[in-house]
C-alpha cells in the first residue's frame, strides 16, 4: 500500500491542531484520514509520525545513542524493532517521525508471520548489537502471537553464537515488563513516555548496516 507522504504533511497541520486541543486521538485521526482520504498506512504513519511540541520536548530528553550503553542492561520491545527493520528489508514505508524516532507505516503486529527475511534480519541486528558493550540484552516477544516462540529460539541461538549475555523470551503483556525499564528500545510511544531512556535500536541499525536514507518528518516543522 502506498503512502503519499505530501498529502500526510498536509494532513499533519489538521491533525496536531486538534490533538493539542484535547480530542479524541481516534476521532482525530478518523476525522483528518477521512478528510484527506488517506489510506491506512497513511493514517498509520500521521498517528506514528506526528506529535506535538510537549511530547518531543519529553521524548528527546529520555532518548540516548549508543555511546550511552556500555554496562547497561537493554531491554527490547521485539515485535516492536523487528517490524520496522523488516518492513525497510521488503522495500515498505519506514520514516523518521517528529519525537526522532524511527518507525513504519506497517499494521502487521498481530498478524506477524515469518518471512524470507526474518533469520536475516536477527542475525544482522544480534551481530551488530555484539559491538555496543552492553550488560545485557533482553528481547520480549508477545507470549500470545504466533511465531513468539520461533524467533525466540532463534535469537537465543544467536545470542550465544555472538557471546551475548542475555535472552529472548515471551510473556503475557511485554508493555507491562517495557514500561518500567531503565533502558529500552522501541518506537512505542506508550512504553516510550513511561520508561526512563529510549534507544532507537531501529533507527540506529538502519542507518548503521544498510545507511537508510529515510523521510524525515522533523524537516517540516523546523
Amino acid at each position: 500500500m502506498s503512502v503519499n507522504t505530501e498529502k500526510i504533511i498536509r494532513a499533519s497541520r489538521d491533525y496536531l491542531y486538534l490533538k493539542r486541543r484535547g480530542y479524541s486521538i481516534r476521532s482525530v485521526l478518523e476525522l483528518v484520514g477521512n478528510h484527506y482520504q488517506l489510506n491506512t498506512n497513511e493514517r498509520n504513519t500521521l498517528y506514528r509520525g506526528f506529535f506535538t511540541t510537549r511530547e518531543i520536548r519529553e521524548r528527546m530528553k529520555k532518548t540516548v545513542d549508543e555511546k550511552h550503553l556500555k554496562g547497561r542492561i537493554l531491554k527490547v520491545d521485539g515485535y516492536n524493532q523487528l517490524i520496522t527493520i523488516e518492513s525497510y528489508r521488503k522495500g515498505n514505508f519506514v520514516f523518521i517521525a517528529t519525537d526522532g524516532l524511527v518507525r513504519d507505516s506497517a499494521a502487521v503486529y498481530r498478524s506477524y508471520k515469518l518471512s524470507p527475511f526474518t533469520e536475516e534480519v536477527l542475525n544482522l541486528v544480534v551481530k551488530e548489537l555484539s559491538n555496543l558493550e552492553l550488560e545485557a540484552i533482553e528481547f520480549y516477544f508477545d507470549k500470545p502471537i504466533s511465531f513468539s516462540g520461533e524467533l525466540c529460539k532463534i535469537i537465543n541461538m544467536l545470542l550465544e553464537k555472538q557471546g551475548i549475555k542475555g535472552r529472548a523470551q515471551t510473556v503475557n503483556s511485554p508493555d507491562y515488563i517495557l514500561k518500567t525499564a531503565e533502558l529500552v528500545a522501541t518506537s512505542d510511544s506508550v512504553i516510550i513516555d513511561k520508561a526512563e531512556s529510549v534507544f532507537d535500536l531501529a533507527g540506529w541499525f538502519l542507518r548503521r548496516v544498510w545507511r537508510a536514507r529515510l523521510t524525515d518528518f522533523r524537516r517540516v516543522y523546523n
